[in-house]
């Protein structure tokens, strides 16, 4: 049987998560979940524009965020809500960890990016 997405991602880093010295929001002062209250065409979507929004505000304030994409699928089991409070019939879509840089960010190479014109 095939593993599934995050099957796969769970697997390739559960010695990581299993060690009692790991912190997923790597001891950030902050976390902030956003969340949708309800379900929706454009929840995610949301959420997810809300969560930028955070990001450069927080960047321009001189404080640093990430995305902490891989607890999300722990935030959306009914363990995962409970542990911070989150209630039942909202859905977490982005965790975001907010704190002060050590220093600037390094360099990230890019792909080019491919456009295609629809006429």
């Amino acid at each position: 049987m095939l593993a599934t997405t995050s099957e796969f991602r769970i697997e390739g880093f559960r010695s990581q998560l299993e060690s009692a010295e790991f912190d997923i929001f790597y001891h950030a002062p902050l976390l902030i979940v956003i969340s949708g209250s309800s379900e929706g065409p454009w929840i995610t979507e949301d959420c997810a524009l809300a969560a930028e929004n955070l990001m450069l505000a927080a960047f321009a304030e001189r404080l640093g965020t990430c995305w902490i994409g891989f607890a999300q699928s722990y935030l959306n089991t009914a363990d995962g809500k409970a542990a911070l409070g989150i209630p039942d019939a909202w859905i977490p879509v982005a965790p975001i960890i907010v704190g002060s840089p050590r220093g600037p960010a390094a360099p990230v190479s890019r792909k080019n990016p491919e456009i295609l014109w629809v006429d």
